[in-house]
Order: C-alpha cells, then sequence, then structure tokens
C-alpha cells in the first residue's frame, strides 16, 4: 500500500488549531476519524507538542483528549497514511485497519483503487476456505481472515523443560571460556524438546562430555553409577 496522506499536504498549522479541529471532529463519524489521523499524523511530523513544552505529542493528547486513547490515535494515523478519506468514509477505521492486518499476513499490496474487489480469502468450519470481496466481508470475516492467514506460532518448550535447558546452559558457561562459540540451541517438535549442541571444538569433547555430565540432576547421576 502507498502513503496516501503525507503530513505535508495539510497547510501549516499551530497546535491550538490542531485541538480545536480534533474537537470539531470528534462527532463526525467515519469521516471525523480519518480527519483526526490526518491530525495526529502531522501534529507528530511536524513536533508541535514538543514546541509547545508537552514533551511528547503522547503527553499532549493524553492531557487534552482522554477519550483517544494512544492505541485509538495510532490505529486512526495508520488509516489515514494508508487509505482515502473516501475509503474511510465507506468502511470505517476497525474494518481497514483489519484489513491492512490481513494484507500484511498474506504478504499482500493493493493499490487504493483496487479495495473494494480485493478478495478475501475466508475460513469455513471443516476448514474449507472462500473467497469474498473485501467490500462484502464483515469486521468478524476479516478477523478470521487474519488469523487464518498468520502463520502458527512456535510450540512453547514445557515449562520442566524450561528449567532443566537452563541448567544445562549454565554448566556450559562454567566448562567453556567466556567467548567460546558453543551454542545450545532448542526446539519443539510433537510435543518434544529437541537440544542441538552447536561450535564444540573437537578438542573439546572432553569438556563438553564433562558439561553435560555436570549438567544432569542429582537422581540422574545416581542412576548412571
Amino acid at each position: 500500500m502507498t502513503d496516501t496522506n503525507a503530513s505535508n499536504t495539510l497547510p501549516e498549522l499551530t497546535l491550538e488549531q490542531v485541538t480545536n479541529s480534533i474537537r470539531s471532529y470528534l462527532t463526525q463519524g467515519n469521516a471525523g476519524q480519518y480527519s483526526i489521523g490526518k491530525l495526529y499524523n502531522y501534529t507528530v511530523a511536524n513536533q508541535l507538542a514538543e514546541k509547545e513544552g508537552f514533551g511528547t505529542a503522547q503527553n499532549y493528547f493524553s492531557q487534552n483528549f482522554k477519550e483517544l486513547s494512544q492505541a485509538t490515535l495510532s490505529r486512526y494515523g495508520a488509516v489515514a497514511r494508508a487509505f482515502t478519506e473516501d475509503a474511510c468514509k465507506k468502511h470505517g477505521v476497525m474494518k481497514l485497519t483489519t484489513l491492512s492486518s490481513y494484507a500484511k499476513a498474506a504478504e499482500l499490496d493493493f493499490a487504493p483503487s483496487e479495495l473494494d474487489d480485493m478478495p478475501i480469502d475466508i475460513p469455513e468450519e471443516g476448514g474449507a476456505v472462500s473467497q469474498k470481496p473485501f467490500t462484502e466481508c464483515s469486521l468478524d470475516e476479516l478477523k478470521n481472515a487474519v488469523k487464518n492467514k498468520r502463520k502458527p506460532l512456535k510450540p512453547s518448550m514445557p515449562q520442566p523443560d524450561v528449567a532443566r535447558v537452563d541448567f544445562v546452559r549454565e554448566s556450559f558457561s562454567r566448562h567453556f571460556a567466556q567467548g567460546a562459540r558453543v551454542q545450545l540451541k532448542t526446539s519443539v517438535q510433537g510435543g518434544k524438546t529437541l537440544v542441538t549442541i552447536q561450535g564444540v571444538p573437537l578438542d573439546d569433547l572432553e569438556r563438553l562430555a564433562e558439561a553435560l555430565l555436570d549438567s544432569l540432576s542429582p537422581k540422574l547421576v545416581r542412576t548412571a553409577g
């Protein structure tokens, strides 16, 4: 997506003028949200708050617009940068924000003129996927489409294994000199934690064996003996 709203498209404004304009836009729905985002971007880009002694734009907005959270302002600003005012009036900030997330997850790029007809892969029950143009999608359908496109998170290591791996790493740090390139890497496959040891010099194999033996719990050492 291209930036459709550079901050320099606005006339030169003072912070007081920005404040008054935002207050007038607060009751204007989607169109007002787009304009607020545009003014927020302008304030940040031109450091208006800093010049008036507020320290940061975040300080200024939190003091003067308690009804607008920082997350909301950032969302408005992102939509004002990426989309046109007409698109915001038609679809609203939340749908456009979710579309941006979908495009990122699906690694897609599109022009504002292609927005309405952009095909969205909608997951259905049973694992099937159907396509609908963006303009016909509900917000919930878009959110589900984003979830379906995002890569699954890497499986987390079982908590007991986390403590065990930390203990092994501590043993390695004791047996190998600081700066040694010995690495202990982990992954989880099929619910099991796998350990890969890399960078051990051939001359240090005995030291490796000592480090591994030292990392065993007392119970395992007694069993092995």
